[in-house]
């Protein structure tokens, strides 16, 4: 079964020139994402759109 898609909004990260893309809470939960995981984000073009894909590297509990 295909994931379920969420659409997302980039907001300026307070204090910085960084943005921030919010992880809906039913996802972290659902995925077990917790504050302070660490991701390895890659960067890819395909035709006319930009992919940000995101890769668990660590997680901070089990």
């Amino acid at each position: 079964m295909p994931d379920k898609e969420n659409i997302v909004k980039s907001r300026l990260h307070h204090g910085s020139h960084s943005l921030d893309l919010t992880i809906p809470a039913g996802v972290a939960q659902s995925r077990k994402i917790n504050p302070g995981d660490i991701f390895r984000l890659v960067v890819k073009e395909q035709k006319d759109s930009l992919v940000l894909e995101y890769e668990r590297v660590y997680s901070t509990r089990g």
